[in-house]
């Protein structure tokens, strides 16, 4: 069972929407554990799901050919063998600036981080620093190291990387963009950018880890193919 960990602002939406085009029902979307969150409510919420996903094992892989959504990947670590796991990557600073923009215009009442970042009218800065924002792969990775991802995405890369996903699975998603974030025409200045580039520090190792299994998995899947 693919288990594809829609990361923000890195092309989930479109790929989502891809994979619900070619695979119908056999997907299962999963966007209620709101990872971000750290209320008590949240965190129960997640606690009772990772209960589920056990309970369910066997139900969820004879019925589901993947699962994609806003959740931590060990949260379907009981499926063992059968999880097959998969993530796309987008550098950091760009990713973060994204999801500053989004938030600056999409209210999230339910979420105590967006709150917080409301109230305190947070800068760019600011908002990279914020405890799950500074290790945000790590949050939605759980921990797991990148070699046991069966397929890693690039977000610059996003064309590129459904060839990679076709050469490993054979399922042809098509290309589109969905929830596409509008460029400013001005962003932070110079400072307050190094400072965000600071405060993703992790992020920054953890997509560097992404990008070279990106590259080991195109040239064993795709370049191999073609010689």
């Amino acid at each position: 069972m693919i288990v594809s960990i829609h990361i923000p602002k890195t092309a989930g939406s479109s790929f989502r929407e891809g994979l619900e085009r070619q695979l119908g029902g056999r997907l299962l979307t999963d966007y209620g554990d709101r990872p971000l969150s750290d209320s008590i409510s949240d965190r129960w919420r997640r606690l009772k799901t990772r209960i589920e996903v056990r309970s369910r094992a066997e139900d969820l892989v004879a019925n589901y050919d993947a699962v994609h959504g806003h959740f931590i990947a060990t949260k379907y670590l009981p499926l063992r063998d059968r999880a097959v796991f998969c993530a796309f990557f987008r550098e950091p600073v760009e990713r973060l600036l994204s999801q500053y923009r989004y938030w600056l215009r999409t209210p999230d009442l339910q979420n105590r981080m967006w709150v917080q970042f409301d109230a305190l009218r947070m800068t760019p800065a600011q908002f990279a620093s914020l405890p799950r924002q500074t290790k945000l792969y790590r949050l939605f990775t759980g921990g797991l190291p990148m070699e046991r991802f069966a397929f890693v995405g690039i977000t610059e890369e996003y064309e590129t990387s459904l060839e990679l996903f076709r050469a490993i699975f054979g399922i042809d998603i098509p290309y589109r963009r969905a929830n596409v974030d509008e460029q400013p025409k001005e962003g932070p200045d110079r400072r307050e950018h190094e400072a965000v580039r600071a405060a993703q520090r992790m992020n920054s190792a953890i997509y560097d880890a992404a990008r070279r299994r990106f590259d080991i998995l195109y040239h064993q899947y795709v370049r191999s193919g073609e010689q």
